[in-house]
């Protein structure tokens, strides 16, 4: 009895130390959020400041031709001016881009794929847009819609 009384007495000694001896949090030091606030206006300018930057609203004009599906050589000779447009950069990977949007074709996914991942803001706009048409069923699911049939048994007992 008295190892069990002074185990018990040692761990109330224990934690009356710990709960006394902890520092105490200290949820606001003052109630002024004005630096807060001029902080959160600051930092507003910026984004609307970057946001105001004009977007090009007329589309870029395409000079070449686009090719149909059935010409193969045509398809690898724009994915090739494309992709020489893609990486000289600025202006001629908009451009690209804005040809990519045009065409329309699956073989000018992987340029639209690098366009989104871009760092500027206006190549990865034209991707997303050139990524629209892109969107919803793809030829592969319509593709195999065929009539199921039924089970081998469930013929079997008809």
């Amino acid at each position: 009895m008295t190892q069990a009384l002074s185990g018990a007495a040692i761990a109330a000694v224990i934690a009356a130390c710990w709960l006394l001896g902890r520092p105490r949090p200290k949820i606001l030091r003052s109630t002024d959020a004005s630096a807060v606030a001029a902080l959160n206006r600051t930092q507003m300018e910026l984004v609307l400041a970057r946001d105001e930057v004009p977007a090009s609203d007329h589309p870029i004009p395409i000079a070449l031709a686009l090719p149909t599906a059935a010409d193969r050589r045509g398809r690898l000779q724009l994915l090739a001016e494309l992709e020489r447009q893609f990486q000289a950069g600025g202006s001629q990977r908009q451009q690209a881009l804005a040809v990519c949007t045009a065409w329309r074709h699956r073989d000018a996914l992987p340029l639209i794929r690098r366009g989104l991942r871009d760092s500027d803001q206006q190549v990865a706009a034209l991707a997303a847009e050139a990524m629209q048409s892109f969107r919803g069923r793809t030829a592969a699911a319509t593709a195999q819609v065929t009539p199921i049939k039924p089970p081998r048994n469930v013929s079997r007992t008809r």
